[in-house]
């Protein structure tokens, strides 16, 4: 059975693809397969939106 977890990344609209492919390529986080990532948008400052991505993955070894 595999182990799944949840990680939340926020970060600004032009950043967050970066900031999620970074934690998913990075080997201590042990990412061994995403299920699905969900993004989830909120309020807008300085004409940048604020982003949060819920990374749902399976934890390799």
């Amino acid at each position: 059975m595999a182990r799944t977890r949840i990680k939340l990344i926020s970060g600004y609209e032009a950043d967050i693809e970066d900031l999620v492919n970074d934690f998913i390529e990075d080997p201590k986080n042990k990412v061994k397969k995403v299920n699905a990532v969900d993004f989830y948008l909120f309020d807008v400052y300085d004409d940048e939106t604020y982003i949060t991505a819920c990374i749902n993955y399976e934890l390799g070894k």
